[in-house]
Order: structure tokens, then sequence, then C-alpha cells
């Protein structure tokens, strides 16, 4: 009897998170929709079987790496938090990291997030997850400005969801904006940096800022 060697957990999650790191650079490079998981197998070097015993499909391969990208979203908004103390210097740290990634032209993975949202509108098992995500976000957001109320910071003259889901239009908006005119013009020309000081104006007006 041949006796096999034994595949550890540790080595599963290491080719998993391999196979799914591949997945990203051809999202990148290609587009979501038009990469298959011939693609990906090519890519990576693996076996087709050893491919599909992780995922079986690119949608899946999509999921995962938003997913792990989601949850580090929700530790980065604590580790603001733990950070600071104070709701407020989290937003403004958060607003800066996101302008910086908007201003660099290599916007990435986020391209490939903004592709497969817009063409996952009208498809319901899609839809069904775009809409769990979209309730993760909102909630991870509207913790955030409630930490702000308990602590003194916010009294806000609006209610909690309407200021957090205009907070995410805005910055989807700018994004989807920067994305369409990556090729075209300059962030200077888009206004990336006014653009998100004028939210910042808003969220000092509409959640009452007070500073200790």
């Amino acid at each position: 009897m041949i006796c096999l060697p034994k595949v550890t957990k540790d080595h599963k999650r290491k080719r998993k998170a391999e196979i799914a790191e591949a997945a990203r650079k051809i999202f990148i490079q290609k587009g979501f929709e038009q990469t298959t998981m011939t693609d990906v197998v090519n890519f990576t070097g693996f076996s087709r079987g050893s491919v599909y015993q992780y995922f079986s499909s690119t949608d899946e391969m999509f999921r995962f790496l938003t997913d792990q990208s989601d949850s580090g979203f929700e530790n980065t908004i604590q580790t603001l938090l733990q950070k600071h103390g104070s709701a407020w210097n989290a937003i403004d740290e958060y607003l800066a990291a996101i302008q910086e990634n908007f201003i660099d032209n290599e916007l990435g993975f986020g391209i490939v997030q903004f592709e497969y949202f817009i063409n996952s509108a009208r498809k319901e098992e899609r839809a069904n997850y775009l809409l769990t995500r979209y309730n993760s976000a909102v909630k991870s957001f509207s913790d955030l400005i409630h930490h702000g109320i308990q602590n003194g910071e916010f009294k806000p003259i609006q209610p909690v969801e309407a200021i957090v889901l205009f907070f995410i239009n805005v910055t989807d908006g700018l994004l989807m904006q920067r994305l369409l005119t990556i090729n075209i013009l300059p962030p200077s020309k888009v206004y990336v940096s006014e653009q998100l000081e004028g939210l910042k104006i808003y969220l000092k007006q509409v959640l009452q800022f007070h500073k200790e």
C-alpha cells in the first residue's frame, strides 16, 4: 500500500490563498467577466483538479477576495477607534486613506469590484450577496458613528443611517468617477481632495461634531 503524505490545514489555507491571489491579479489585468477558470489554472501552474478543489468558479474566488477585504475593513475601523479613541479622528484617518488610494492611479481590485457590482444588479444570486455585503458596510459605519454619539462627540441632526448612506454614496461615486476618467484626467482635475474635503464639511455639520 502506498501512503500518501497528509495535507495539513495550514498547507490548504496557503494553497487557497495562493490561488485567490493569482485570480486577483488576473481580474485586475483582464477584468472579472473576461477571466475564466482556465486562466487561473494556467496562471498558477496547478492542475485543474487542484484549483477546483478550492474554488468551483471565478465568482467564488471574487467573493473570497472581497470577504477578506471586508474583514480587513471591519478590523481597520476597530483599530482606528482603539488608536484614537475618537470616532471623528478615526473617520478623518479613514478619509485620508481613501484620498491616497483614489489619487493613486493603480486602483487595482477596486476596479474589479466596481465592475462586478455594476454587472450583478440584475442577477438575483449575486444581488443577494451584494445586499449582505452592503448591509455589513452600513452597520460598520453606523457603529462608528454611534461610538461617537456615546462619547459625546456627535449629536447628529439626521438619522444615522441617512448619514451613512450619504457617506457611502459620495465615496462610491468618487470611485466611479476616478475609474471612468483614470486614463483621461489626472486626479487634480477630478478634484478628489476637494470632494473629500466637502464630505468632511458635511459630516462635521450633520454630526454636530464637538471636539473636547
